[in-house]
């Protein structure tokens, strides 16, 4: 087992791989719901083989949009201004600065 690695990012790419993963610890740990088979347990050695422990694309953007100033309470502000009271303003806003980063961050 990798001693180190991204458990949210590695337990994606072991349901991805078609393997029925439970959990993964931040220690490289892995639960199943069952036992593996043969060619199960060559896949997910594969895949833990192959894990990169660095921020998928995803999670990388979302460390940059609260970096950059974007907390959840913005977004859900901006959200309910554009919903309910039809002002896209701050929405707009925030989409323009998200549509930035996502151009940088691929």
């Amino acid at each position: 087992m990798t001693t180190s690695v991204n458990p949210t990012k590695l337990h994606q790419e072991l349901l991805a791989a078609g393997l029925p993963v439970v959990s993964v610890a931040s220690d490289g740990r892995v639960d199943y719901s069952r036992d593996l088979t043969t060619t199960e347990q060559i896949t997910a050695a594969a895949v833990i083989a192959a894990h990169n422990t660095s921020q998928s694309t995803e999670e990388a953007r979302i460390a940059a949009y609260f970096d950059s100033g974007i907390s959840l309470q913005d977004l859900v502000f901006a959200l309910w201004y554009k919903i309910m009271q039809g002002d896209a303003t701050n929405a707009d806003a925030i989409q323009a600065s998200m549509d930035s980063i996502n151009t940088t961050i691929h």
